[in-house]
């Protein structure tokens, strides 16, 4: 049949409406193929031409037979307005909320209490087919019961829906269902176990929003495991993706999770005085919505609620008040109160009263929670530095703290429910209730959005390939013909978000990163999808979006806090700190490796030999979006391991009011949870199905007598269909169902109607005919009655006499008696016939009874024994499964751990084979100051002997070293003119090359002589900010000004202890030391000209292979015409130069940015500016190679920016080693003038005691001889003394030497470890940094050689245009200026590059 035949008069059909979707149209007149126009009249009398010429037929309404069917892939024709309508009308008139389609079960909310739930529906739902009863949650449930009973085989059932669409209360009812069927018979009660975790988990995971007052803020999926007899034996539940941020915020009439405020409304209890509460106004966790009351519910008695479940869970006072203290932790620390200092720091005082509760509930350090609290330690290779915070980061970092403890909270409750609900026993089979959040899209979503929508697409695609297996095998029992249905595949969006290089890999890569930003991940999300793939989308109004297509809409994520979602990090220091809490709950939740609680978990535990050092990087650790990403996996796994049910929940308005039917936002759900896909796909087919006897009993009136006399009902089938519809593709029959494609049952339909209203019109004609007969017939009567009664009055009156009444009397009386036996004798025969009857019937059916009760009871047996070893047998084979999946684990488990300890030896050997080589160093050191120890030893000895020598040589000596000293004086005034040359010589190579340079610039500058006019105007602000950059150039020079001074004053102070120590070596003793420390300085000078000389001689060869390759590389009288002179004294004064160059790429983006916004108007006039090609196609490829030109200039100088730094990082290198050497000559000089003190000191005594042994001489000169020998002997005490005082403070020097040279060893290998470190960071950095230069290359390279050759001038996606040169320079200059910006990082580059040459 022809579709256009369908469109006849009476027909209706759905005509699109802004408020109602669709409306209802009757067409009033039949349609022709060619019409342009379709003419309706709608519901409300209105006349509508409705134009079909361009467009597609409006979609036809199906018959009323069919509106209000439980199943929604019944109907004839399946669209959208067919879904809406059916739901409507089942929902608003019928008021029932639960909808076939296909497998699915749709809830509509009705936003009121039905009595619908009670134990008599679940025992009338019990042990029924899907489709005997009404569709309801329980029919649902006691499907996958069955299946899992008759299969042996795992459920899942799938709840997901919009916030407020009832799917908490959805998957409630259904785990109440099991509870009650499945109830087992022990005295565990596990079955009140199981409903009792609901009101548990809804209490700390659910929270009032502005669409739903219990909206649960995670997904949850509870497995109901059963054994055997399919008894519940326990359960055990996995959550995803807590929505952590609702501890710390709330939007406007929101609230926070449930437990808060049943808490607070509970505070003035005596048992929960010590936690220091109140009402929830006090607090700024509970407060922030505005709403902390729900109408209608009352918190204390919910507390009182949540108390009796724990303790049904076995959770006693004690957990439970460990929680609570927890909770009232939380509360107290939102309102600690942080104080800015300053706009770099903040501070929290030490008497606020809610940081004290804070730290007495958790028994924290007060003092080190307030310090840490604003303040950070950043934690490097050679240094560890604390840095304050400002007010903002520290409140940051305080709501971090508490969604981190609040998480771990919500981990520990689920965990220990799931201890609860353990079972000693073997899971046989389960059912899983899957509770988790529909597809979101909000006027600003961000990564909790992403995650969520991500999670969406994944059961789409589950369920898709679900549907389409399904509607598979149904044609394949049936022994249908089929073909492949087209349906959507969202693999596409999937890989997007979680392939390699895609947006989650991208975004933990950020993360890495120590500065990561949101900003730096958006932009590779643009450079890596934007016109690469066609379901990512850049917004035209925003910089700061990405819009990505998923299934169901087009979702637009603002970028901002993707990555401090992703980390979900929290403070080292705040972690110690609560790691050491005396607390144990606190402490247990922070600890680094916990110990598990799971019955699943391994039980072995391997520890390394020496304790693992921490790593302080904590980007090191796993990301929400792997955590949720692999979770997600394991989900799948589960999902497709299971039969699944699905339940979709729809909101039906936004107003909670109670059946009211929204038709804008319940279309907006069924295209988002896929219900329409599903229709699409049964349309697609053969979406409606009829079984034979059903076809018969209801088109038997569209058959002939013939056809009727046929026996076979399926061959009578078969013959009126191919009579009835000619086009047999329409049509297939399959072995129990006939198949019909969309339209053909809404066309037998028709032919039915047609039928009846010709068979309805001739029984009209009849009954007409026979009610008027019956009519003229019940006159007529009546008219014979009353001609009767008038003749028989008139007979009584003329012949009544009395002896006729007495006969007549008699005659009555006698009737009366006959008739009465013949009656009684009539019934006592059927009477006895009766029982008779009865007495066969009844021993019939208790013989048949009994024989049917013999055959049950054999078979039942049979049965027993045959279960029993179909049941053994798969135990084996599923125990022995088990084994071999459990020993491959744990095989793969114990590899695992063998390879990594042999990492961390391999690491340990590493480690110990450079520190034996450090050792080995440090002893060759110290044998060699042994032996220069031994020398001096021996040297001491010789003192004695040679003193009288050493007083005749110092002199000589003393005159030596002065010229000595001259001659260092004139090698330093040497190497200072040498360095001064040497850094002359670099100012003026880079003179030449600023001077080549400017060259190059002149040439491009002569191209632009003509856009000048255009910005004289703009010239007055650009000098401003070139003044502001040469006052910032201006102090930058002071400052090198006044480096110079204080180097000049170092100088001054060298001289001034030069001499000092000319001075003091007239009266040192110690000349040989200071001989042996000059040549140690000697040497160590000769060592850093060797250095300096060599860095010369690299630096030339690095400078000379740059001006070859800049000769080579630019075209310098091309550059000189294209600057201006004016230009390029702006640049030269500034200093600016490589910023410019640096900035022609920001300015090639702004410039693709503007051409990019312009593209579309210009598209609509490449009518009229065809003329114009050839023109703009010549200044298209003239501009591409000045850009190519430009940024080889960019590359080289970039280069040569590298290369200058690194020769300028020398010099302070040098002049650092050179001011190191000096302090150390300082120090031994300060140690030499105390040792000189004592000498002094030592001498002034001997000298007095010499006087008073004159004194004594002179006055006993009878003992001349006697004294003069007391006197010889001492002057040879004297002389021993001052032996030993020499040889004692060489002794004390030489030790001092020694400790100071280990010191110096050990700090060198120190360093030296921290620049091997360092460089190994900066070698990576910059291999990132090479790989992301080579892939920008390469991505610019492409867009080069792929430009097409259109008829338009557009360079790659720009679109150029003369008059648009003047906006284009303006953008680029402002791109030069705030390029200064970006110097930073070249040099940190540029130092980096050579730190690793040097």
């Amino acid at each position: 049949m022809a579709l256009a035949e369908l469109y006849a008069q009476y027909n209706r059909v759905w005509i699109p409406d802004n408020k109602e979707v669709w409306q209802s149209a009757e067409i009033t007149k039949s349609y022709k193929a060619g019409d342009r126009f379709l003419h309706v009249q709608l519901e409300d009398g209105t006349e509508l031409n409705y134009p079909v010429d361009p467009a597609p037929l409006p979609p036809l309404r199906n018959p009323d037979i069919l509106v209000g069917e439980n199943d929604l892939t019944a109907l004839s024709y399946l669209h959208e307005p067919a879904v809406l309508h059916n739901l409507k009308i089942r929902f608003v008139e019928s008021k029932l909320i639960y909808t076939y389609s296909g497998i699915i079960l749709v809830a509509i909310n009705p936003y009121k209490e039905l009595p619908i739930y009670g134990d008599a529906i679940i025992h009338a739902y019990s042990g029924q087919n899907m489709g005997d009863m009404d569709p309801h949650i329980f029919a649902v449930a006691e499907e996958a019961y069955k299946q899992m009973a008759r299969n042996n085989k795992n459920q899942s059932i799938i709840v997901s829906g919009e916030s407020g669409a009832g799917k908490t209360v959805s998957a409630r009812y259904t785990m109440r269902y099991f509870a009650t069927v499945s109830k087992s018979s022990s005295n565990a009660h596990v079955e009140d176990k199981v409903l009792a975790s609901n009101p548990i988990t809804e209490a700390v995971g659910n929270a009032k929003t502005t669409r739903n007052d219990n909206s649960s803020r995670f997904g949850k999926y509870t497995e109901i495991s059963f054994d055997q007899s399919y008894q519940i034996i326990g359960a055990n539940m996995r959550t995803y993706l807590l929505e952590k941020s609702r501890v710390v915020f709330q939007s406007e009439n929101e609230r926070n999770y449930h437990i808060f405020y049943q808490l607070c409304a509970s505070a003035m209890q005596p048992e929960y005085e010590h936690l220091k509460l109140g009402n929830a106004e006090e607090f700024n966790y509970t407060r922030m919505g505005g709403s902390t009351v729900i109408e209608g519910v009352d918190d204390r008695a919910n507390m009182v609620e949540t108390q009796k479940t724990f303790a049904l869970l076995g959770l006693k006072g004690d957990f439970q008040m460990d929680v609570f203290k927890m909770l009232a932790a939380i509360l107290h620390l939102g309102n600690v109160e942080i104080a800015a200092v300053g706009d770099e720091r903040s501070s929290i005082s030490m008497e606020d009263k809610h940081l004290r509760i804070f730290c007495e509930l958790l028994d924290l350090n007060c003092d080190k929670m307030a310090r840490w609290l604003c303040h950070r330690k950043i934690v490097t290779t050679s240094e560890t530095v604390i840095k304050p915070m400002t007010r903002a980061q520290a409140v940051n970092a305080r709501d971090a703290l508490a969604k981190k403890i609040y998480s771990h909270l919500f981990d520990f409750i689920v965990e220990r429910i799931n201890q609860a609900l353990q079972f000693p026993g073997k899971k046989h089979t389960f059912i899983g209730v899957l509770d988790i959040y529909g597809f979101e899209t909000f006027d600003v979503n961000s990564f909790e959005q992403f995650c969520i929508n991500y999670a969406n697409e994944k059961l789409q695609q589950q369920f898709n390939l679900h549907v389409f297996k399904l509607e598979q095998e149904e044609y394949m029992k049936e022994d249908i013909p089929w073909t492949l249905i087209d349906f959507y595949d969202n693999q596409p969006v999937i890989d997007l978000i979680e392939a390699k290089m895609g947006i989650l890999e991208l975004l933990d890569e950020e993360c890495l990163l120590p500065h990561g930003k949101d900003e730096n991940w958006l932009q590779k999300l643009y450079n890596n999808f934007v016109n690469k793939n066609t379901l990512f989308e850049k917004p035209r109004m925003s910089n700061t979006s990405f819009i990505i297509q998923h299934f169901a809409d087009k979702v637009e994520y603002k970028c901002e806090g993707f990555l401090e979602k992703n980390r979900d990090t929290v403070h080292e220091v705040l972690i110690e700190i609560l790691k050491e809490s005396k607390f144990h709950l606190c402490a247990n939740f922070f600890q680094d490796s916990p110990v598990s609680v799971s019955p699943f978990s391994s039980s072995i535990n391997i520890k390394s030999a020496r304790p693992v050092l921490k790593s302080p990087n904590k980007q090191l650790r796993t990301t929400v979006g792997t955590k949720f990403r692999n979770s997600l996996s394991l989900l799948m796994v589960t999902l497709n391991a299971t039969t699944p049910h699905y339940v979709r929940c729809i909101k039906p308005n936004d107003e909670k009011l109670p059946f009211e039917f929204d038709s804008k936002r319940v279309a907006q759900q069924l295209r988002a949870c896929g219900v329409l896909e599903t229709i699409r796909i049964s349309a697609q087919s053969y979406p409606s199905r009829w079984t034979y006897i059903e076809f018969f009993s209801r088109y038997s009136i569209l058959m002939t007598q013939q056809e009727l006399s046929i026996n076979d009902k399926k061959q009578i089938c078969k013959i009126v269909l191919q009579r009835l519809i000619q086009d047999h593709n329409q049509y297939q029959f399959g072995r129990t169902k006939i198949f019909f494609r969309a339209g053909q049952v809404a066309y037998l339909e028709k032919l039915r109607s047609d039928k009846l209203r010709h068979a309805c019109i001739l029984i009209q004609k009849c009954v007409r005919g026979w009610l008027q007969r019956k009519k003229f017939l019940s006159m007529r009567k009546a008219v014979v009655t009353v001609q009767q009664y008038f003749r028989g009055q008139r007979t009584v009156r003329q012949a009544v006499t009395a002896r006729n009444l007495k006969e007549t009397w008699a005659a009555i009386i006698i009737q009366k008696y006959c008739r009465g036996y013949l009656v009684r004798r009539l019934c006592q025969l059927i009477h006895v016939a009766a029982v008779t009857i009865q007495a066969y019937t009844r021993g019939f059916l208790a013989r048949k009874k009994y024989q049917k009760m013999r055959e049950e009871q054999k078979a039942v047996i049979l049965q027993k024994y045959a279960r029993a070893w179909l049941a053994r047998r798969r135990f084996q084979n599923i125990r022995r499964f088990v084994l071999n999946i459990q020993l491959s684990y744990r095989v793969q488990q114990l590899q695992k751990k063998i390879e990594e300890q042999s990492r961390e030896n391999h690491g340990l050997l590493e480690r110990l084979t450079s520190l034996a080589s450090a050792h080995m160093n440090d002893v060759d050191t110290i044998q060699k100051l042994e032996s220069e120890l031994e020398k001096l030893a021996a040297q001491k000895r010789t003192y004695d002997e040679k003193g009288k020598k050493y007083r005749e040589d110092s002199e000589q000596k003393i005159l030596k070293l002065e010229n000595q000293n001259k001659e260092l004086q004139e090698q330093k005034e040497t190497l200072e003119i040498k360095l001064q040359e040497k850094t002359e010589e670099m100012k003026e190579k880079m003179d030449d090359l600023t001077q080549q340079l400017f060259n190059d610039v002149q040439k491009e500058e002569n191209q632009r002589m003509i856009l000048e006019k255009n910005f004289q105007n703009q010239k007055q602000d650009y000098e401003k900010e070139i003044e502001l950059l040469k006052g910032e150039i201006k102090i930058l020079k002071e400052e090198k000004t006044q480096l110079q001074q204080q180097i000049q004053q170092e100088i001054i102070i060298q001289d001034g202890l030069k001499m000092e120590v000319g001075q003091l070596t007239k009266q040192a003793q110690k000349i040989p030391e200071l001989q042996k420390e000059i040549e140690l300085l000697q040497t160590q000078k000769l060592d850093v000209e060797k250095q300096a000389h060599s860095q010369k001689r690299e630096l030339r060869e690095k400078m000379s292979e740059v001006t070859k390759q800049l000769l080579e590389s630019y075209d310098f009288e091309d550059v000189r015409s294209r600057l201006s002179t004016e230009d390029l004294e702006h640049l030269n004064e500034d200093g600016e130069l490589w910023f410019a160059y640096e900035g022609l790429k920001k300015a090639t983006r702004v410039m693709e940015s503007h051409f990019q916004s312009q593209k579309e108007i210009y598209e609509k006039e490449i009518e009229g500016l065809n003329f114009k090609v050839e023109h703009l196609s010549q200044d298209i490829n003239h501009l591409q190679k000045l850009f190519r030109e430009e940024n080889d200039i960019n590359d080289g100088i970039r280069l040569e920016v590298s290369r200058l730094t690194s020769e300028n990082l020398v010099i302070p290198d040098l002049k650092q080693q050179v001011a190191e050497l000096e302090n150390q000559k300082l120090d031994l000089e300060n140690r030499l003038q105390e040792q000189t003190v004592k000498l002094k000191e030592m001498s002034n005594r001997l000298h007095y005691e010499l006087e008073r042994d004159r004194t004594h001489r002179r006055t006993t000169e009878a003992q001349n001889e006697v004294d003069t020998k007391e006197n010889e002997s001492l002057k040879g005490t004297t002389q021993g003394t001052e032996g030993l005082s020499n040889g004692l403070m060489q002794d004390e020097v030489q030790d001092e030497v020694q400790s100071k040279i280990k010191q110096v060893t050990t700090r060198l290998a120190v360093e030296n470890m921290d620049l091997e470190e360092k460089l190994d960071m900066k070698d990576r950095i910059i291999k990132k940094l090479e790989d992301q230069i080579k892939t920008l290359t390469k991505t610019i390279e492409k867009a080069e050689t792929h430009v097409p050759t259109v008829p338009k001038e557009y360079i790659g996606m720009m679109e150029y245009k003369k008059e648009d040169e003047e906006r284009i320079i303006q953008n680029l200059i402002l791109a030069i200026k705030s390029s200064q910006e970006h110097t930073r990082d070249l040099n940190l580059l540029s130092s980096w590059s050579s730190t690793k040459s040097i």
